[in-house]
């Protein structure tokens, strides 16, 4: 089975990454995308992590708790945006 990589970037990365462990090209990427893979695996949700912090102070999301609205976000942006 084999991988071609066209993408110039990523040839240049994959270079890199070889350069720096001192290994061949094909070892830098299948170790890459293993760390790629496992840090995805293991990384939680940002409601995970704040449910998390919220429970270490003897705390939790409220049971009738709702997500914020999209508008809010919009609202939020215009916010940062004005100059008022």
């Amino acid at each position: 089975m084999a991988l071609h990589i066209r993408n110039p970037e990523a040839d240049r990365l994959a270079r890199e990454l070889a350069r720096i462990d001192r290994t061949s090209i094909t070892d830098a990427v299948i170790v890459a995308l293993r760390e790629t893979i496992r840090n995805r695996i293991g990384q939680k949700a940002p409601w995970e992590t704040a449910q998390k912090i919220l429970a270490k102070h003897g705390q939790s999301f409220p049971q009738d708790r709702k997500p914020v609205p999209p508008e809010a976000y919009h609202e939020l942006d215009h916010d940062l945006t004005d100059d008022e």
